[in-house]
């Protein structure tokens, strides 16, 4: 009898291992495929950004993004332009993760000063029509 009941602890023991391991492998994918989703969301914002700044500016020789980050007002992305992190800093805001970047972009004031149209600043979709 006793050895009936350890047979069976012992085969729950290991039903319980298995399915914390199956668990919590199935989590590490789950996180795995966020992950990727997540890449691909901020590399077409990337795209967006980049096209925006380039037709909207002048002189644009080089373009580095150096952080993407989350708030409860939105997601966004800090970079630069032409290689001067100082003075040559913008930071574009998306306003939730469903959305793609359009035209809103906080920049320094050098970087200001090689804006096209001062008075107009063509948005993403725009550029996109007046590209086709």
């Amino acid at each position: 009898m006793t050895k009936k009941k350890i047979i069976i602890a012992t085969g729950a023991f290991i039903l319980l291992l298995l399915g914390g391991y199956k668990y919590r492998e199935h989590q590490e994918t789950k996180k795995q495929e966020q992950q990727k989703i997540e890449q691909k969301f901020w590399s077409n914002q990337k795209i967006q950004i980049e096209k925006f700044i380039r037709y909207n500016f002048n002189d644009i020789e080089s373009i580095a993004f150096t952080e993407t980050f989350k708030t409860p007002m939105g997601v966004g992305i800090h970079g630069y332009v032409n290689g001067d992190e100082k003075k040559m800093y913008f930071s574009a805001s998306i306003y939730n993760e469903q959305d793609t970047f359009e035209k809103g972009l906080s920049i320094a004031s050098k970087l200001d000063k090689l804006s096209k149209e001062p008075y107009h600043v063509f948005s993403v979709t725009e550029i996109e029509e007046l590209e086709d």
